[in-house]
This record gives C-alpha cells, sequence and structure tokens, in this order.
C-alpha cells in the first residue's frame, strides 16, 4: 500500500497538529505515520530505529529471579567468590560453600558438581537483565483519532550473561517467551508471544497481523471541540516480560532450559494524550476544477 499524499500544517499552539489528506488517497493513519516519522530529524521514514530514549526505558528496568530461585541466593554469592584453592572447588574440601542445597530426599548437601538446574538457577539471582526492549509510536504522544492507533514492539528479544560460579563462567542466554503490555488507562491489558513489529511504510498500521497495536480514547469524556479545549492527561505503558533461561553445565557439558526464569518489568515516560485537527480534501474533484 502506498502513503497516500498528506500536507502537514503548522502546529497549533505547540501542541496541535492540523494534518490534510486527500479523500482518494487512502489512510489517514498511514499518512500520520509517515509524517510523524519524518519529523523526527535524522532519521528513515520507517523502520525499526531506536532512539536514547527507548534504551533508557530498557535499561531502567525492573528486574526479578523465579521464585524457586531464592533457595539458591546464599549459594550463588559464596560460589562467586574466587577459591583459594585453586580452580577444583572439590579438591581438599576447600571451597566454602557447602551448597547447593540438597535436593529432594537428601540430608546434606552432597560433595558433587552442581547439575546445570542449580546453576541457572544460582545464577538468576546474580545477573542483572535489560527488559526486552519497549519501542513505542508515536514518539511522545498518542492520538485519540479513531483508526489512529499506538504501536508498540520489542527491540531486544535476547540476551545474554555470564557469571562466574565455583571457578568457572556460566554463560545464561535469556529468551524472551512472553510479553504483557498494561497501557496505563484501565483497559485490559495485551500479553503476546510475538515481539511486534516496527511500522514500516507499505504497513497499515490498522490491520498488519504483526503490529501490535492500542487505540486510546479521549480523557473526561471529551468527543469533539464542541466539548472545549482538549483536557490534558499523560498515560504510560509498562511490559513485563517472561524470559526463558539457558545454560551449558561447564562441569558436565549438559545444557537444560528453565522457563520462567527471571521477569523484567519496563515502563515508558509519561507521554501525552491528544487529538488530531483533520482537513479533509477531495484532490480528485479539485484535479477536474470542481
Amino acid at each position: 500500500m502506498s502513503i497516500p499524499p498528506a500536507a502537514i500544517a503548522d502546529d497549533i499552539d505547540d501542541n496541535r497538529q492540523g494534518l490534510e489528506v486527500t479523500r482518494d488517497g487512502g489512510d489517514l493513519a498511514a499518512a500520520l505515520w509517515e509524517q510523524q516519522q519524518v519529523r523526527q530529524a535524522g532519521q528513515p521514514t520507517s523502520g525499526s530505529v531506536t532512539t536514547a530514549g527507548d534504551d533508557t526505558v530498557r535499561q531502567s528496568n525492573e528486574a526479578t529471579p523465579a521464585s524457586e530461585a531464592g533457595a539458591y541466593f546464599d549459594f550463588a554469592h559464596c560460589a562467586v567468590e574466587s577459591n583459594p584453592f585453586g580452580d577444583d572447588p572439590f579438591t581438599h574440601g576447600s571451597w566454602v560453600c557447602a551448597y547447593p542445597p540438597p535436593e529432594p530426599g537428601q540430608d546434606a548437601p552432597q560433595n558433587r558438581p552442581p547439575t546445570t538446574r542449580e546453576l541457572l538457577l544460582a545464577a538468576a539471582t546474580l545477573i542483572h537483565p535489560d527488559g526486552a526492549g519497549l519501542r513505542k509510536r508515536p514518539d511522545g504522544v498518542s492520538y485519540t483519532n479513531r483508526r489512529i492507533p499506538t504501536l508498540v514492539n520489542v527491540t531486544h528479544p535476547t540476551q545474554t550473561h555470564t557469571v562466574r560460579l565455583l571457578g568457572r563462567d556460566v554463560t545464561v542466554t535469556l529468551t524472551a517467551q512472553e510479553y504483557t503490555w498494561d497501557w496505563g488507562d484501565d483497559t485490559p491489558g495485551t500479553v503476546t508471544s510475538s515481539p511486534g513489529a516496527a511500522w514500516e511504510e507499505g504497513m497499515d498500521p490498522n490491520t498488519d497481523p504483526t503490529l501490535i497495536r492500542h487505540y486510546y480514547k479521549a480523557p473526561d469524556g471529551w468527543k469533539s471541540f464542541l466539548d472545549g479545549p482538549y483536557p490534558k492527561a499523560t498515560r504510560t505503558i509498562t511490559l513485563t516480560t517472561t524470559w526463558a533461561g539457558t545454560a551449558t553445565n561447564p562441569f558436565t557439558g549438559d545444557t537444560q532450559t528453565i522457563n520462567g526464569l527471571v521477569t523484567t518489568t519496563e515502563t515508558t515516560d509519561p507521554f501525552r494524550l491528544d487529538h488530531l485537527i483533520i482537513n479533509n480534501t477531495d484532490t480528485a474533484e479539485e484535479k477536474q476544477g470542481h
């Protein structure tokens, strides 16, 4: 689908935008997305552009290990220390950690290499994963016009962390499993297994199945400028991501994955709601002299 021609009027009061679109040109929302991308100086008109603000959201997230990992907290924070007797944690019983905790049915910790599951759970208490990368467009604003959605997608669905346990490097690869989007407007959240996609020229923002979209409503029951000035209001979007963790045991070579190893939560800065003033024209009739 080609982007319809659009003429962008000057901002009104620094926060209103007038948008003139032709009736025979197709989709208003697509025209808006083309306009919004072009206004971001130095960036292409479409594509998965990531801004410094996007990365700030991703890196200022909160992270929580699986509840089961709590039993391995002490072991992990002991095992991460250097072994004064060399690299072999089982020589002379020298490692001060008497962990990992015993398996069910065992009375005491065993003098054995830790299992891959134990290493993953221990590592989960040590790593500091980033968020999945919450990319929201339009940036800094969401419109409440009927067919102008807010689009979101994930920019970093995988990440890798390495910790040293019992003198061995343990590399944990986190893969996002499930995303929960809280729109900050008291509507039900959206749960997806897909990271979504960045809008590209030619996509229909309202119907493309790869896009994750949300439609905000005007605050305070506002319906049109007959109701007076548009109310001032802001929203935030919160993304909660559940991650699977995979590691290879450096002692045994076994590889294992634990679903739900960690959960991250990231939230956008508050963004304003706004409503576009739209002036429709009929270019076809104008071309015919009407």
